[in-house]
C-alpha cells in the first residue's frame, strides 16, 4: 500500500513537471517587452497620468486670473396688486380714500456685468508661474512612479526567472533522489541491499518531492506578482521569459555615478520644483501688501409693463385705461475700485514669515535628500562591488560541487561511497547551485539600485537588449 502510494506521488510529480513546461511555453515575455506593457497598464502609472492631466489643465492664464469674469444675469418678475386706501387728512382738508383691485405688473431685466482685476503685485504672473510648477511637479511625479514601477518590473522579472531555474534545481534533485530509490529498490530485490537503505532513499525522495512542490508555489506566486505588476487581469497567466539570470560583472566609476546623480535623480528634480513652487507662495503672500485695482463695468435693461386695463374700484369711479403702459429702460455703468488694506491683524505680515518659514524648511528638505541619495548612492555601489565578489565566490563553489557530485555518483555506484555521504554531496550540490542563482539575482538587485539613484534605469535593462 505504501509502495502504491509512492508511485502515484511520483506521478503526480512527473504531471506537475509536464504542467510546468507546458506553463513555461506560454507567451514569449523578453524584460523589455514586460517595461513596455507595465508602463501602458500599471495601475499606479495610468493613475498618475489623469494627476498629470488636471494639472496641465489647470496651467493657464484664466486660472491665474489674467481674464475678466463676465456674467450674465436676467430676471423677471411678476405680480398683482390691490389697493385700499382710507381717507387722508392734509393741511386740514380731507381727501377720499380709493379702492383699486387687480393690478397687474410684469418686469424684465436682463444684464451683463464685467469684473476684472487690472492689478494686485504682480499677483497674477506668480500665480501662472507656480501653476507652471505645480504641473512640472506632478510630471515629476509621475517621472518617479514610472522609475518605481520599472524598477518593481525588473525585479520580478528576474524574480520569476530566478524561482523558474531554482524550480529546475529542485527539479533535477528529486529526479536524482527517483533514481537512487529506484536503484536501491533494485538492489533490495537481488540482497544487495538493506532495508534501511530503502528506507532512507524513501525519506530523501519525500523530502525532495516536498521541497520541490514548495518551490512550485514560489514559483507561481512570483508569476502573480509579475503580472500584477504588468497591469495583467489574468494574474495566471505563464510566459517563456527569454532574458535569463546572467553575471552582471560590469565594473562601474564611482565619479560618473555621482555625476550622474546630480545630474539625473529624478527624486532631486523634483524637490527642486517643489521648492520653486515654495518660493512661488511667498511672493503671492507678499503681493498681498500692494494695492489691488478692479474694474466693474456693465450694462442692464428694463423693461416693465403695468396693465391696469382688468383693475377695478368698487369705492370710486375708476376708468381703466384702454391699454397697458409700457416703459423702457437701459443703464450703463463702469467703476474703478483702488483698495489697499492698511491693517488686518498683522495677517499678510504673519502669512508671509510663514510661507518664508515654509521655504526654509523646504531648503532643509532639499539638503537632507541631497545627503540621503549620496548616502544610498554609496551604499548601493558598496553592495554591487561585494556582491560581484560574492558571486565569483559561489559560482566556484557551484563547479566544485557539480565536479564532486560527479566523481561521487561513480563511487556510490561503486560501493565506496555510503549513502549518507552520497546525500550530503547532493545536497551541497543542491545549495550551491541555488545559492549561485541567489547571487546572480543579488547582483542585478544592486545594479537596478544603482540605476535609479541616476536615472539610467530604461537604458541599462531597455537598451542592453
Amino acid at each position: 500500500m505504501f509502495k502504491y502510494l509512492l508511485y502515484s506521488l511520483l506521478i503526480t510529480l512527473l504531471s506537475s513537471v509536464s504542467l510546468k513546461a507546458q506553463n513555461d511555453e506560454g507567451t514569449a515575455l523578453s524584460l523589455s517587452d514586460a517595461i513596455r506593457i507595465g508602463l501602458a497598464h500599471n495601475y499606479d502609472i495610468l493613475i498618475e497620468e489623469r494627476n498629470v492631466e488636471i494639472d496641465r489643465r489647470n496651467n493657464s492664464w484664466g486660472e491665474a486670473g489674467r481674464y475678466p469674469n463676465v456674467t450674465i444675469n436676467g430676471t423677471f418678475n411678476n405680480g398683482i396688486s390691490n389697493v385700499n386706501q382710507g381717507d387722508q387728512f392734509f393741511n386740514g382738508q380731507t381727501f377720499p380714500g380709493f379702492e383699486l383691485n387687480n393690478q397687474r405688473s410684469a418686469s424684465v431685466i436682463p444684464s451683463v456685468g464685467l469684473d476684472w482685476t487690472l492689478f494686485k503685485g504682480n499677483q497674477i504672473n506668480i500665480s501662472k508661474q507656480r501653476l507652471e510648477n505645480l504641473e512640472r511637479e506632478s510630471q515629476g511625479n509621475a517621472e518617479i512612479v514610472v522609475a518605481n514601477t520599472v524598477q518593481l518590473i525588473v525585479l520580478s522579472y528576474y524574480q520569476v526567472v530566478l524561482e523558474q531555474e531554482r524550480l529546475d534545481a529542485f527539479e533535477e534533485q528529486l529526479r536524482l533522489s527517483r533514481d537512487k530509490w529506484r536503484y536501491t529498490e533494485l538492489r533490495g530485490e537481488i540482497g544487495s541491499a538493506v532495508s534501511s537503505d530503502l528506507l532512507l532513499e524513501e525519506t530523501n525522495y519525500l523530502n525532495d518531492s516536498v521541497n520541490y512542490i514548495n518551490q512550485e508555489l514560489a514559483y507561481r506566486n512570483a508569476l502573480r506578482a509579475l503580472n500584477f505588476v504588468l497591469g495583467e487581469t489574468d494574474v495566471e497567466r505563464s510566459y517563456d521569459m527569454t532574458n535569463s539570470l546572467k553575471d552582471e560583472l560590469d565594473h562601474m566609476d564611482y565619479s560618473n555615478l555621482i555625476q550622474d546623480l546630480e545630474e539625473k535623480n529624478i527624486d532631486l528634480r523634483k524637490q527642486y520644483i517643489t521648492q520653486a513652487i515654495l518660493a512661488n507662495n511667498v511672493s503671492i503672500q507678499q503681493a498681498n501688501r500692494y494695492p489691488e485695482l478692479r474694474l466693474q463695468a456693465g450694462y442692464s435693461w428694463t423693461r416693465s409693463v403695468q396693465d391696469l386695463t382688468n383693475a377695478n374700484s368698487p369705492s370710486s369711479d375708476f376708468q381703466a385705461p384702454p391699454e397697458p403702459s409700457i416703459t423702457n429702460r437701459g443703464n450703463y455703468y463702469a467703476n474703478l475700485t483702488l483698495s489697499f488694506t492698511l491693517f488686518n491683524g498683522n495677517r499678510i505680515n504673519r502669512a508671509i514669515k510663514n510661507a518664508m518659514e515654509e521655504e526654509n524648511i523646504g531648503e532643509i528638505q532639499t539638503e537632507r535628500l541631497k545627503a540621503s541619495v549620496y548616502r544610498d548612492l554609496a551604499d548601493s555601489y558598496d553592495q554591487y562591488e561585494m556582491r560581484q565578489k560574492i558571486y565569483a565566490i559561489n559560482d566556484r563553489k557551484e563547479d566544485a560541487a557539480a565536479l564532486n557530485l560527479e566523481i561521487s555518483t561513480e563511487k556510490y555506484r561503486n560501493g565506496t561511497v555510503n549513502s549518507f555521504d552520497f546525500r550530503t554531496v547532493q545536497n551541497n550540490r543542491l545549495l550551491a547551485s541555488i545559492t549561485r542563482l541567489e547571487s546572480m539575482y543579488d547582483i542585478i538587485d544592486s545594479k537596478v539600485a544603482l540605476m535609479r539613484l541616476t536615472g539610467n534605469l530604461l537604458n541599462a535593462f531597455v537598451a542592453e537588449e
